[in-house]
């Protein structure tokens, strides 16, 4: 393989775009604090029914639902813009 020639006024690398910015990063790791989320509610349902406490999953539950709520926002601000 060749390398690309170096454009006047810049540096001999490539640029890269960062994979922060790309929607599919967001939507990816959406999906995965959702998937996350409803594991969470799935044990918290599992200590209701075994009679055991439910503070700790329920606590787990709202932070991966508050993490996918939000990877969601930027996931669809980033498509727009």
């Amino acid at each position: 393989m060749s390398d690309r020639a170096p454009r006047p006024g810049r540096s001999g690398e490539a640029g890269r775009a960062s994979a922060w910015k790309s929607p599919r990063a967001w939507r990816v790791l959406a999906v995965m604090f959702s998937v996350a989320a409803i594991g969470s509610v799935v044990l918290v349902v599992v200590d209701l029914v075994l009679g055991r406490p439910a503070a700790g999953d329920l606590f787990i539950a709202f932070l991966n639902s508050l993490a996918a709520v939000a990877l969601w926002r930027l996931g669809s601000e980033t498509r727009r813009t």
